[in-house]
């Protein structure tokens, strides 16, 4: 199943799967962003960051892949890796409508304390879908989240071009008190592509309502330009 992520992690990034294969294949990407976000919040302090990211799909629907990120976080002292693991299964119904179920592993060596697992589920039918993902220890903060988010795009006349969208929040359960989460994040923009090459510009915002433990944004609300440029392979 093909699948891809929004919102940076590799945001691979904000849906999920949209067609089948015939045979098993890897794929990946390698590029530059211009700030690395992560559903609304920069991992690398506003500053550039270059990425890779490996995806392999097999034949009945199984999947795995990862990124690797080298970025900077708020108030670190140089720049280190960040990786991200997915795997998973993916599968179309007749109908259509394609669903998917999995785990994705997000490791920080510069902050180790943060690293996490999240579980999740979604569904998809052309070129809208939906995900929900659930994390039992979000960032090392001891408390429970939950990620909702909604994807979309549509490609425009002449074929060159590809709008696209993306919403979520970012809930806390039954969290202490200073370890409250609220957070809206949405995102809009265009992909263009030729030949092996990806470029996409987007504009990025962020409203968070209530947070304890992260200090990477200081505004309640946020808002940013995009430019990411890469090659697949």
């Amino acid at each position: 199943m093909a699948k891809f992520a929004g919102n940076g992690l590799v945001c691979l990034c904000g849906a999920l799967l949209l067609c089948s294969p015939a045979h098993a294949q890897f794929s990946g990407s390698a590029g530059i962003v211009s700030d690395y976000l992560y559903r609304g919040v920069s991992l690398s302090a506003g500053q550039a960051a270059p990425r890779v990211a490996v995806n392999y799909d097999s034949v009945d629907g199984w999947y795995a892949g990862g990124q690797v990120v080298a970025a900077r976080l708020d108030g670190a002292a140089r720049r280190a890796t960040q990786w991200m693991g997915y795997a998973g299964y993916a599968q179309q119904l007749p109908s259509g409508l394609s669903w998917e179920a999995g785990m994705t592993r997000y490791a920080f060596p510069q902050r180790p304390g943060w690293h996490f697992n999240e579980l999740y589920g979604g569904v998809a039918l052309d070129n809208l879908s939906v995900r929900l993902s659930y994390a039992p220890d979000y960032l090392g903060l001891r408390t429970r989240t939950w990620y909702g988010e909604a994807s979309g795009g549509m490609d425009l006349p002449g074929g060159r071009l590809r709008a696209f969208w993306h919403l979520g929040y970012l809930g806390s359960i039954h969290a202490a008190p200073g370890a409250m989460i609220g957070r809206y994040d949405a995102r809009l923009g265009l992909q263009a592509g030729w030949q092996d090459w990806r470029a996409e510009l987007s504009f990025d915002a962020a409203h968070k309502r209530q947070t304890g433990g992260y200090n990477d944004i200081d505004a309640r609300t946020t808002r940013q330009v995009v430019l990411s440029v890469g090659r697949t392979f």
